[in-house]
Parts: C-alpha cells; sequence; structure tokens
C-alpha cells in the first residue's frame, strides 16, 4: 500500500495516519548533523538532487525513493563515513551501503521503525532501497 505525507504525518493510501515520530525525526537528524562535523544534511541535499538525476535518467523510478526514505539510508551511515570533502562522502558513503550486505538493522531516521523491509507499510521495500544505492553508484561511475 502505499504511503504519503500528509500534514507532516505519513498515512496510508486510504487516508488511515501513521505514527511517523517527526520530533524523534527532526532531533535524530540534527543530532547526526552535529557529529559528523555538519557534513550530513548537506550530504542529504546531494543525494536528494541525485535521486533526481537518478529518475531523469531512468535508473530508479520516480516516487520510488521518497525524502524521508533516503534521510534514514544516510542516517545509518557510520559517522566516520563523513569525512573528506563532500565528494569524498559521495564515495564513502555508497561504498559503505553496497559492502553492507545485510541493511535488516537499518532504522529509520525516528529510530522507531526498521527502515528496509518488505510488505510493512511504515519501511522501504528492500528491492527499492537497493536500487537506490545501486543507482547512486551508477549514477557517479558514469557521470
Amino acid at each position: 500500500m502505499a504511503v504519503v505525507a500528509i500534514n507532516g504525518c505519513l498515512a496510508q493510501a486510504d487516508g488511515t495516519h501513521v505514527a511517523n515520530y517527526p520530533d524523534q525525526h527532526s532531533e535524530n537528524l540534527i543530532a547526526k548533523h552535529q557529529a559528523t562535523g555538519k557534513k550530513f544534511k548537506p550530504m542529504i541535499r546531494i543525494f536528494k538532487n541525485a535521486r533526481s538525476k537518478m529518475v531523469e535518467d531512468g535508473l530508479i523510478a520516480d516516487g520510488s525513493a521518497p525524502s524521508y526514505y533516503v534521510d534514514g539510508l544516510l542516517y545509518n551511515v557510520p559517522n566516520d563515513k563523513f569525512v573528506g570533502d563532500y565528494q569524498d562522502i559521495f564515495l564513502n558513503i555508497p561504498k559503505w551501503l553496497y559492502e553492507t550486505k545485510d541493511r535488516t538493522e537499518f532504522v529509520c531516521a525516528n529510530e522507531q521503525y526498521y527502515l528496509l523491509q518488505d510488505g510493512l507499510y511504515t519501511c522501504w521495500a528492500i528491492a527499492d532501497g537497493r536500487n537506490f544505492i545501486d543507482a547512486s553508484i551508477k549514477l557517479w561511475n558514469e557521470w
């Protein structure tokens, strides 16, 4: 079932609201940003811009990588991967994600739900998450 944002809350397509813990999400992203020497938020913007290019180039389907899940994916990347300039970091992140074969323990940035699980409306489909990672690598390699 599709999940959409309505007034800052997640909702299923049928209108059923899903608690998304926006305060925890925001607090955790702020803490991650501080812990990475203020590199986290710029990298989120870079990956979201890359996502637009991936959609434009047909590497991923439009709507398959919602911002909420991109935030969560980068939230799970260890802080020590956010070192160097932005080019270095853009290389570090997909490399680490690709090499991390078991992503079942990744959490959403609110730390209330797992990030990558199939069949749960609070989670990103495993294939969509994997496609985003693979497409970010392909985008970099073919730029």
